[in-house]
């Protein structure tokens, strides 16, 4: 896009800070194609100027055409549990994320090299950061560097033709099949479609629904509440290895009639951790999970939001009371609530406008 400066240059000046070192890009919370794509282009880009930068993800990988999205693709990527691997790392990175917190503890002072995100913008502390909400997805962003330098992409054209065709797998797994795409996202697609291997992205679009999906659905279905366009969800008990499974959810139930919103949460090993998603342009889905969720709970709730995507997840100690039902009919209770007041003020603003005319 004209006005879109990919700041590319500047990016390399800054990894390049660390030629001869090691660094390490999180992909926090549950890896999906977009974090993981991103994480990867991002090391593409510093082995171009003399920097080793590791993929770390903390959390399990579920759905069945994610796994066979970094397999086919052979993404280099290392989970971590408990803390990270014993190497003498010289800073870190943060893809497809607005909280740059890591998940474990890391030595003080360890400096945030970079910050590259697609969400709402939030303060941060990186030597370089770009958050661009008007892409729908951070491959988005980081197709837009490729472009910019395409001399990174003909240095080793075998890898460069896999991180384009996992950039394109991202975006178009966060864009809903391009129906959310935005034209920043439709130009990203367009200039790394030269790299591209369709034939590795219809592979994984052809992966089928796992069993763990169908689980988390047919619970969700049985707890479904639809009330003013909100459709609100308990999945239930989700294994840790298989909480991809209440967004999956969510985006099957936001095909459903009088559905314009839903969110699906589901109670993995003790956190309740939730999906939103919406059909509505105008809802702020950062806002409407954290002034809900905050509010109700009277502490700070891990969450974040884009454009027609949302997610949060809450520990059990935020809890007023350790009960699964309290606590699940807290957080239903305080989205509908949130929702419905939303909808009194814009039928009032509406009825307002109208009778000016």
């Amino acid at each position: 896009m004209d006005d879109f400066d990919a700041r590319t240059d500047e990016l390399l000046e800054v990894l390049g800070r660390y030629e001869g070192q090691r660094l390490f890009t999180a992909v926090i919370g549950s890896p999906d194609p977009d974090g993981l794509a991103s994480a990867w282009a991002l090391s593409f880009l510093a082995k171009h100027v003399g920097v080793r930068m590791d993929i770390l993800t903390f959390e399990v990988l579920s759905r069945p055409d994610n796994l066979a999205f970094v397999r086919m693709l052979d993404i280099p990527f290392k989970r971590v549990r408990l803390r990270l691997p014993r190497i003498k790392y010289a800073g870190f990175a943060v893809v497809d994320r607005q909280n740059a917190r890591l998940p474990v503890p890391v030595k003080k002072g360890l400096p945030l090299v970079a910050h590259i995100d697609h969400h709402v913008k939030v303060r941060s502390r990186a030597a370089f950061v770009q958050q661009e909400p008007r892409a729908g997805s951070t491959a988005s962003i980081m197709a837009h560097h490729f472009a910019h330098r395409t001399d990174v992409l003909v240095d080793d054209p075998e890898e460069a033709c896999r991180v384009c065709t996992a950039l394109m797998y991202g975006i178009r797994t966060d864009t809903g099949d391009f129906l959310n795409a935005e034209p920043f996202d439709f130009e990203a697609a367009a200039l790394i479609a030269p790299w591209v291997t369709p034939e590795l992205v219809r592979a994984v679009v052809r992966t089928p629904l796992g069993r763990h999906f169908l689980d988390a659905l047919s619970s969700a279905l049985k707890t479904a509440h639809t009330e003013n366009g909100l459709t609100v969800a308990f999945a239930g008990r989700v294994g840790g290895r298989n909480r991809d499974a209440i967004g999956q959810t969510a985006d099957f139930l936001a095909t459903g009639e009088d559905t314009e919103t839903v969110v699906v949460f589901g109670n993995v090993n003790g956190t309740i951790v939730g999906s939103l998603r919406t059909s509505d342009p105008d809802l702020d889905s950062y806002r409407m999970l954290d002034e809900a969720l905050s509010t109700a709970l009277g502490s700070h709730v891990d969450c974040g939001g884009r454009r027609f995507a949302g997610g949060f997840q809450i520990p059990p100690s935020q809890f007023p009371s350790g009960d699964d039902i309290s606590s699940t009919e807290l957080v239903a209770n305080a989205l509908r609530s949130f929702w419905n007041s939303k909808k009194k003020v814009r039928r009032r603003r509406k009825g307002a406008r109208s009778r000016a005319r």
